[in-house]
């Protein structure tokens, strides 16, 4: 199933950095095969939650919150070796109606990701009934930052990563060349009613302008500002930067409201 989850031409919320260093820890995974598959990464995630609860109930507490790690890029479908955005948002569905449950701790580390499926699970988040914390002891960056944003309570580690990045972009590649090198040629061939099918790509291929690109990346990001501003209320400060993609150290994010406190995970897990 591996390329569902597409990170070229489409709408990302990701640090460029954190993109090239994901890019890189992919490339021995298709070469030597070592992906996990879909239901394989979900049996992990689900079989880590479960083990998490039984401890409690051995103990017999009959009351208890629970860790939901975000650790890795953020994609919609689980891939590779990462779970995606649609499996946490099923998980939290049984959660929030799961009477044991006092509260969800999402331990955060990830320099973003997709845009397509974020908005629908930090959405889901910001609506729970059950307490919520976002917590990161690393990166909290663009998409990952979406997910961060709607939780009641919002905590770093003092000695956590960079946290913002709260902005969208589309990486592009154009793969023709690589084609054309091994002897393939291509020739797109439309309708005539089909003026504006791929029509940015046709743009940037043709023309390179990337107008009809920057229009998309706007659409996602307008809905990304849109939200992040909702889910924090009066409470986030706007020092011209933060709407604009800049990211800033655990101190400077706490002067300016994106997080309400400074604490090791034990000391977020006993605000529960």
């Amino acid at each position: 199933m591996h390329g569902i989850n597409q990170y070229f031409n489409q709408p990302m919320m990701i640090e460029q950095n954190y993109l090239i260093s994901v890019l890189s820890a992919l490339l021995p995974g298709y070469k030597n095969n070592t992906f996990y598959t879909q239901e394989k990464i979900d049996e992990k995630f689900r079989n880590k939650l479960t083990a998490e609860m039984s401890t409690y109930a051995d103990q017999g507490i009959s009351k208890f919150p629970v860790v939901i790690d975000i650790i890795g890029p953020i994609i919609k479908y689980s891939d590779w070796w990462y779970t995606g955005t649609q499996t946490i948002l099923n998980v939290l569905k049984s959660l929030e109606m799961d009477e044991r449950i006092s509260g969800v701790l999402f331990n955060i580390d990830s320099g973003g990701g997709m845009g397509d499926g974020t908005r629908e699970l930090a959405d889901f988040i910001f609506n729970m009934k059950k307490p919520t914390i976002g917590y990161s002891n690393g990166w909290v960056c663009s998409a990952a930052a979406y997910l961060f944003a709607p939780c009641k309570l919002k905590i770093l580690n003092p000695h956590a990563s960079w946290i913002g990045s709260i902005g969208t972009y589309i990486p592009f590649a154009n793969y023709d060349g690589i084609y054309e090198k091994l002897g393939a040629v291509f020739q797109d061939i439309y309708a005539p009613e089909s003026s504006l099918k791929n029509l940015p790509w046709r743009e940037m291929v043709d023309n390179q302008n990337p107008a009809l690109f920057e229009q998309m990346a706007k659409s996602f990001n307008d809905e990304f500002l849109y939200d992040v501003k909702r889910f924090y209320g009066d409470q986030l400060k706007d020092d011209g930067k933060v709407f604009k993609g800049d990211v800033y150290r655990p101190s400077e994010a706490l002067a300016i409201g994106l997080v309400d406190e400074l604490c090791s995970i034990e000391e977020a897990i006993n605000k529960f």
